[in-house]
């Protein structure tokens, strides 16, 4: 029996460190494009940061690594090295909740009307709680996984983060069409935290705005 705890024990500790070693994008070199303020373009192998405090780009050049903040950047676009899919980024004016206006990289999901749909990543660590039926007990763990921050610019340029904690608080930002929003987020048992299913939801949400905008 105490080899079976033992064994059950093995597992558990090996599935938590295949969890916890889990890759995210951020963390990979893409092959890429920089459009730098000066008119300045660089392309080679590419690394992102969109972390608070870390937010930067770096680019390998002739063999030496470049680094540059938001406010030097205009734009870059990567190949991303895990999809296999373009993915491209804009360096973008965004007031802070304090009220002072400062450049981020946004990566750009949705050119629609009225709602371009942009997005932020940043990797967070939860703890969850198991059931070990070797040892009859619960144990905890932690991990890291990718959550995804939504904003939305609209026709004036204004960006806005979009509040995702609730479905209520989400449906805020469409309007008078929320209830269809609402209705079909249901009907399609979408999750709006997540990237691909949020973005389902702007491109149902800009169908509905759609002729009003044609006919302004």
């Amino acid at each position: 029996m105490l080899r079976i705890k033992i064994l059950g024990l093995i597992s558990a500790l090996f599935l938590s460190f295949n969890i916890n070693a889990q890759e995210f994008p951020s963390e990979y070199w893409h092959f890429g494009e920089v459009d730098l303020n000066d008119g300045t373009t660089l392309k080679g192998k590419l690394k992102y940061s969109l972390e608070e405090g870390v937010e930067s780009i770096q680019i390998i050049v002739n063999g030496v690594i470049k680094s540059f903040g938001a406010q030097n950047v205009r734009s870059f676009q990567i190949m991303d090295a895990m999809t296999r899919r373009e993915r491209y980024f804009y360096s973008l004016p965004f007031k802070q909740s304090k009220g002072y206006v400062k450049n981020h990289f946004f990566e750009l999901l949705e050119d629609g009307e009225p709602y371009i749909l942009l997005i932020r990543e940043r990797i967070a660590e939860i703890s969850e709680t198991s059931y070990d039926p070797y040892w009859g007990s619960n144990y905890n763990s932690r991990r890291r996984v990718l959550v995804y921050d939504f904003y939305l610019m609209d026709m004036y340029a204004e960006i806005r983060q979009v509040d995702t904690r609730k479905l209520e608080t989400m449906l805020v930002y469409f309007g008078k069409y929320k209830d269809k929003v609402e209705a079909f987020i249901k009907v399609n048992k979408l999750d709006y935290q997540d990237r691909e299913d949020f973005l389902q939801i702007v491109r149902y949400y800009d169908t509905l705005v759609e002729p009003e905008v044609t006919n302004k």
